[in-house]
């Protein structure tokens, strides 16, 4: 634990203090200043040439808005209690979304420009993107209208998000004589000790529990916020902004749930029955779901063993993507050490395309964190070669976006079974792997459905904290089935999920990855014809090509009724693998 890497953000401004922030500030005003000047009201006129060199200074511009704002985050996640740093990171949001309106027009007048000209943008490099603001034409409203909706953005939903944040950074868990932060209290949920689970577990409830009518009042204000954008713009479900940012269609959304959905008590009911039976209980409590098994000591690992491990998958698989993956760990582009006001979880952050990815972490020496250091490395790598396609066409939508974290989780988790020879090794491995990938896939749909039934009951009027809990409670219960036992405080653990918060119906995501790179991963055994060619091209597209058209290559197509079944018969095999080895 002691020599945990810390980032270096002096790629891009020397500290946040520095002069040089100010400097590109004033540099922005002046660029969009000029940018006005030169195209507002005059799109229409501009030859086709001129309209492409619109859209690359556009995306200049944009690209320093990101900048500054990746910079912004990146100071304050890992130091969230830093007056001067939130200070600063609130001021930066404040700066950027009063230069952000006088630009709203852009996009509003590449939507109203004629068929010729549009037809011409379609042959260009930035087709994909061209097509995608297309799709917002019907949704958009007046200049002025997105104007306000952008200025009023920071005192609604963006201040209410930050209110959470700060609440949740803040809240500390009585444990013994210990107040412990979020991270802290909750990798006490896989300890060896069922006692210190459910001391921790109680703890947590019971903090969220005093705590709850914040959670309520913010998830409801928040819902509302959405609701009224959603009628506002005309969308007909809460979720559909979503889809359209993710560029899919809710049809194969609603096919990817309902597949889950039948596959609970196939998978998910098998899983937690089988766990019961090896803890000798009739039922698990909350508290033992994720716990490791008995007589099975966890071996630490760690954080140049983790780095080892990770790197030599990567490799064994292609030095192309290795080389990549190496990058982050030679050049400080990861922070992995804990903190007091760090934000828990990972994540990977693409900033730029002139700069490069960082990777968040909280390393605690543990298997389950090699393997979000794969995950978020996967991330990182992919978002790294789409960076060469430039800003507009390198954000990859969500429907890929974990492609390649859940892809290098796969790679770790195969070439540490193959090198383990033990057989309560291989035990422990396939138990690890068949937790994540239920946390990955059956968590998030339940997660999913709970955020679908909450914001339309929001829609017809304000919840009690009763009637959310309720909601959580039933749509768990559902997908974790009779042999997990939740209860006491458990029914306000949905207050935790920092995704309901920051982005409403995301965590489908999560499962969409895991189905199609388990899909993928078969093509992969499968030995299919020059496929590390072909997935590496996936990778460096980016969002430069829609995700049915890049999965053609490998033969897969979500519309076939058999495609998420697929990837769900992976987590069934481990399943049969992990009983034939019991």
């Amino acid at each position: 634990m002691s020599n945990l890497p810390e980032w270096d953000l002096t790629d891009f401004y020397p500290n946040y203090k520095s002069k040089k922030v100010l400097d590109e500030i004033n540099h922005l005003k002046t660029k969009i200043t000029n940018f006005c000047k030169k195209y507002k009201s005059k799109l229409s006129e501009l030859s086709h040439n001129e309209l492409i060199l619109s859209i690359k200074s556009y995306e200049k511009i944009e690209e320093v808005f990101l900048k500054l704002r990746s910079y912004a985050y990146l100071t304050y996640c890992t130091d969230q209690l830093n007056p001067e740093k939130k200070k600063f990171y609130q001021f930066i949001d404040e700066k950027l979304s009063e230069l952000e309106k006088k630009i709203i027009f852009f996009s509003i007048e590449i939507n109203k420009i004629d068929k010729k000209k549009y037809g011409f943008l379609l042959k260009s490099k930035f087709e994909n993107w061209i097509k995608n603001l297309r799709k917002n034409k019907k949704f958009q409203k007046s200049e002025t209208i997105e104007k306000l909706l952008l200025e009023k953005s920071i005192t609604s939903s963006a201040a209410w998000i930050k209110f959470y944040d700060q609440t949740m950074t803040r809240l500390r868990f009585k444990y013994g004589n210990k107040d412990l932060t979020e991270t802290e209290i909750l990798n006490l949920f896989t300890s060896h000790k069922e006692s210190i689970r459910k001391n921790a577990a109680e703890s947590f409830g019971e903090t969220l529990k005093k705590n709850i009518f914040n959670f309520s009042y913010i998830t409801n204000i928040l819902s509302k916020d959405l609701d009224i954008e959603k009628n506002l713009r005309g969308f007909e479900f809460s979720e559909s902004s979503r889809h359209l940012s993710n560029q899919i269609d809710k049809e194969d959304i609603d096919s990817l749930v309902n597949t889950v959905r039948s596959n609970y008590s196939k998978i998910s009911h098998r899983y937690y029955k089988y766990k019961a039976n090896c803890f000798n209980k009739k039922k698990l409590n909350f508290w033992d779901k994720n716990a490791p098994y008995k007589n099975l000591q966890e071996e630490k690992i760690t954080w140049d063993e983790a780095k080892e491990i990770v790197l030599a998958a990567y490799f064994d698989f292609d030095n192309r993507i290795g080389n990549v993956a190496k990058k982050f760990f030679d050049n400080k582009w990861i922070h992995a050490s804990l903190g007091d006001g760090k934000t828990s979880g990972a994540f990977s952050h693409p900033t730029v395309p002139s700069s490069h990815p960082y990777i968040l972490l909280n390393y605690q020496n543990k298997i389950r964190d090699v393997m979000t250091l794969a995950h978020e490395l996967g991330h990182g790598v992919h978002q790294f070669l789409a960076n060469k396609n430039g800003l507009f066409l390198s954000e990859t939508p969500l429907t890929l976006a974990e492609t390649a974290s859940v892809f290098g989780e796969m790679l770790t988790f195969k070439f540490l079974l193959e090198k383990t020879k033990k057989k309560s090794q291989k035990l422990s491995l396939l138990r690890g792997k068949i937790e994540d990938m239920l946390n990955t896939v059956f968590r998030q749909i339940a997660f999913f459905v709970f955020e679908r039934e909450l914001h339309l009951k929001r829609s017809k009027g304000e919840l009690s904290e009763d009637e959310i809990c309720k909601i959580w409670i039933r749509t768990q219960n559902e997908s974790l089935g009779d042999f997990i036992n939740l209860s006491g405080n458990y029914k306000y653990f949905w207050a935790y999920i920092p995704h309901f918060i920051h982005s409403p119906f995301y965590v489908y995501a999560y499962a969409f990855g895991d189905c199609l790179v388990n899909s993928l991963y078969s093509r992969y055994e499968e030995n299919f014809t020059n496929f590390n060619d072909q997935y590496l091209k996936l990778l460096k597209s980016g969002g430069s090509k829609n995700y049915k058209v890049l999965l053609r290559s490998f033969n897969l197509n979500p519309k076939n009724k058999d495609f998420w079944q697929m990837g769900l018969n992976l987590i069934k095999n481990f399943i049969d693998e992990l009983e034939q080895l019991n």
